[in-house]
């Protein structure tokens, strides 16, 4: 597999598990009954996307730029 596609596959593998991780500890209880359960689950899913994103940052856009050369 090539640098770039094992980083991705590593953004990919980190992401899921960190989504899987915040819906046990958050919602393992809770019905998705109303739109405010369901906008807050967007919410914090939106929040987890966001730090994933910061975690690999650096990383991604040296793959890029080494892409655009």
């Amino acid at each position: 597999m090539a640098q770039g596609e094992q980083l991705f596959e590593n953004i990919h593998n980190y992401t899921k598990f960190k989504i899987v991780e915040m819906l046990i500890e958050n919602y393992r209880d809770k019905k998705l009954g109303n739109l405010n359960s369901m906008e807050e689950l967007a919410d914090d899913i939106i929040k987890t996307l966001s730090i994933c994103g910061m975690k690999y940052h650096q990383e991604l856009r040296q793959e890029f730029d080494n892409e655009e050369n």
